[in-house]
């Protein structure tokens, strides 16, 4: 859902994934299937797209199983570029272009202005979208030009509407990191869906979930490198979707 072209947002921790199906359920919540989503985010040698705040991305999704089978990390990142950008035949992926997100002092200076309603509890950003036919054709585009596969991550997606709440949409996201709900539309729908939730303001994430991996790994002495359903986050704990 957009307004005036922004993507508005906000990410809600989700302690007890059956806790939260209760409850989505429970307020008239109307869900799709779940999907698998494999994630690549692309980037130049320095970093420089992230370093602007912006992120190029590619995905893929497919209907999930109950789990993803785990592998190790190796094998899993293999198995997803497999998926991604096959040998044979073509992948369809969605492309997203994300604009640094809107603050306080970016509209101070000009640099941006938020739509109308948001008060700067929400995570604000235009976006460009669009869908591709050959995934691998798109990503020999992107090497000549200099940027490359940085980041791989997955999750378990199940979209979900409120009838009696519009302009907003809710997605329950099983994360190797955790269960997040991500709620997105306009400032008033967001409000609405959060309370109906009994989620306060001051819960809303207005992280990406590469800035809630990297903040997971720190907190816990690891290195970053790929988000993935892998044997060892299993070993963790950090799969949400046992």
């Amino acid at each position: 859902m957009r307004q005036a072209g922004y993507e508005i947002e906000i990410k809600l921790r989700v302690d007890d994934l059956a806790a939260a199906r209760r409850r989505l359920r429970g307020i008239g919540a109307r869900g799709t299937g779940r999907v698998h989503e494999a994630n690549v985010v692309f980037d130049t040698a320095d970093a420089s797209l992230r370093g602007r705040g912006m992120l190029l991305r590619l995905r893929a999704e497919r209907p999930a199983g109950r789990r993803p089978g785990l592998k190790g990390r190796g094998e899993r990142r293999a198995l997803l570029d497999g998926w991604l950008f096959p040998v044979r035949g073509r992948q369809s992926a969605v492309v997203t272009l994300k604009a640094p997100p809107l603050d306080a002092a970016m509209r101070a200076t000009g640099g941006g202005r938020l739509p109308c309603g948001s008060k700067g509890s929400y995570k604000v950003r235009r976006e460009v979208e669009f869908v591709v036919s050959d995934s691998r054709a798109f990503r020999e585009m992107l090497t000549a030009l200099g940027l490359g596969p940085k980041f791989y991550y997955e999750k378990i997606r199940t979209t979900y509407r409120l009838p009696r709440v519009r302009g907003v949409e809710i997605t329950l996201d099983e994360t190797p990191v955790g269960a997040f709900l991500e709620l997105e539309g306009t400032p008033a729908g967001i409000d609405r869906a959060r309370r109906a939730l009994g989620y306060r303001p001051e819960d809303a994430i207005l992280l990406s979930y590469g800035e809630i991996y990297a903040a997971h790994c720190r907190d816990r002495g690891l290195t970053p490198r790929d988000m993935l359903f892998d044997a060892g986050e299993k070993k963790r704990g950090g799969f949400a979707g046992r």
